[in-house]
């Protein structure tokens, strides 16, 4: 009978870990090294030749020509150091690369976690009253914890971080408690019980709010745009202040000059060409501007100006770079709206539906509503139903974004598949559509009644209250149409 004696579990962990020492290789020492030599030299050759080629010092190249280096140099004989396979491989792989679709970025962002301090701030209070035949306690506590991230912007080319590019924000991460306590006696018998609540904030959701604070913080530095809009935070918080400051005191003078004609132009001041020239029409227009929006009205280009337009909502939306639609419409377009004689474009927008701009539906039909700014707008819809009641359309929960694009149509309900349906039940005219376009986000602008959800009637409004509290916002320039549906019965319309 023939048994195996069992090994001992020293002599099971030595076999074990003799198995992850790296097995001799059949090479010779003389092959070793002249494969290192040949490899290292193939790589020096090919970084000499890339940096007379480019201009650069080019290190991309290394992860996969070292691993071409090494299989070529190293075991010349295997399937992968072919020529058909490092040739052939290299080619098609420098072929994609540089293909017309393929855009190397100019920028990148690097950060790390720089802080991560746990309870540096501690606090606990408690009461507690004791009677011969009852104990009552109750306690709370809260720790505080702080999370950093701090982040820089980097040229690709030169893999340099650019100076001032960076963002580098703390949040406090919050954990509390509340517990109460009672007990009793009676002569040696007791009871007690305790309850208590705790709610911890998470360290994961504090480092992706902050990763989300900080490149768009980061971002905005780089593209010079007011950043600070996107955070709602405070517009008079000097750090904002002094970051525009500089933005303002780099600024050449002709291009502070664009940039104050195109917020005259948007919000409607000015109507002249975009020249970037400090004329005398620049200069009413920019002098009517401050004295509508409490600045001084010398018409002088300065810091305080500049600041104004910068802190307006909608500027953020008009940067330059932003193109193509936002707002979830889909539709294909309409005819670009016609220009004055000076081809400057003014405030306009044009509503049509699915039936044209004068329908006509049968009874129980649904609706398409279709929207479009001449200009860069802030769009606002409404529906009245049958019973005079009205309800915001656009924007909404699946067109979140008031900002629409000049002569980018918006279909509301968008999309091939509808969220939801504006069903036409009342026969007659009742029913009607009105659309509000402008410049500037005037939606935190009106009545509080009219914040509420959307695609639900709003208390006590009509298209004409809803009109009227449009018109009425201060300095607003504000374009309105509206249209009137026509439902008929079912028998009466005929294609």
């Amino acid at each position: 009978m023939l048994s195996v004696i069992p090994a001992g579990i020293f002599s099971r962990l030595r076999i074990f870990l003799g198995r992850l020492k790296p097995h001799a290789l059949p090479v010779a020492r003389r092959h070793i090294v002249l494969g290192s030599i040949g490899a290292g030299t193939g790589l020096a050759v090919t970084s000499m030749f890339s940096h007379w080629l480019l201009g650069e010092v080019n290190l991309w190249f290394i992860a996969p020509m070292g691993a071409s280096a090494v299989l070529l140099f190293g075991v010349p004989s295997s399937p992968l150091a072919q020529p058909w396979s490092i040739v052939g491989g290299n080619v098609l792989s420098a072929l994609i690369g540089v293909q017309p679709n393929f855009v190397v970025p100019s920028y990148y962002i690097r950060g790390a976690v720089t802080q991560l301090d746990e309870s540096v701030l501690s606090e606990t209070q408690g009461a507690g009253l004791s009677l011969p035949w009852l104990d009552v306690g109750a306690s709370r506590d809260q720790v505080v914890s702080v999370v950093s991230v701090d982040l820089n912007v980097g040229e690709v080319v030169t893999r340099q971080i650019l100076p001032g590019m960076s963002a580098s924000n703390s949040i406090a991460v919050i954990r509390s408690g509340v517990s109460g306590d009672a007990g009793g006696r009676i002569d040696k018998a007791g009871l007690s019980f305790n309850v208590a609540f705790n709610k911890s904030e998470g360290f994961h959701q504090a480092v992706r709010t902050l990763l989300d604070l900080s490149i768009v913080e980061a971002l905005g530095k780089l593209t010079r745009v007011p950043y600070w809009q996107c955070l709602g935070l405070d517009q008079t918080n000097q750090t904002f202040r002094s970051q525009a400051r500089e933005w303002f005191d780099t600024t050449p003078a002709d291009e502070q000059v664009r940039f104050v004609q195109q917020v005259l132009t948007s919000t409607g001041y000015y109507d002249g060409p975009i020249t970037g020239l400090y004329d005398t029409q620049t200069r009413d227009a920019a002098a009517r501007y401050q004295s509508d929006n409490e600045l001084i009205p010398s018409g002088r280009i300065d810091f305080d100006l500049y600041y104004s337009m910068l802190s307006k909502p909608g500027v953020l939306a008009r940067a330059p770079g932003r193109e193509g639609p936002i707002s979830g419409g889909g539709g294909k377009g309409i005819p670009v709206m016609p220009t004055d004689p000076d081809g400057q474009r003014r405030l306009d927008v044009f509503l049509n539906t699915d039936r044209g701009p004068l329908p006509q539906y049968k009874l129980g039909e649904t609706l398409v509503v279709k929207a479009q700014p001449s200009v860069d707008a802030f769009l606002y819809c409404y529906y009245q139903d049958d019973d005079g009641s009205v309800s915001r359309v656009f924007p909404n929960r699946f067109q979140p974004d008031a900002f629409v694009n000049a002569n980018q149509q918006v279909e509301i309900p968008p999309g091939y598949e509808k969220p939801f349906n504006i069903r036409l039940d009342s026969v007659g005219d009742n029913e009607a559509v009105a659309c509000f376009a402008s410049p500037q986000e005037v939606g935190l602008s009106l009545p509080d009644s009219m914040k509420l959800d959307d695609l639900k009637p709003i208390p006590k409004a009509t298209l004409q209250t809803v009109t009227d509290a449009f018109n009425q916002i201060p300095g607003a320039n504000i374009r309105t149409k509206r249209l009137n549906l026509r439902v008929v019965p079912d028998s009466s319309v005929g294609f």
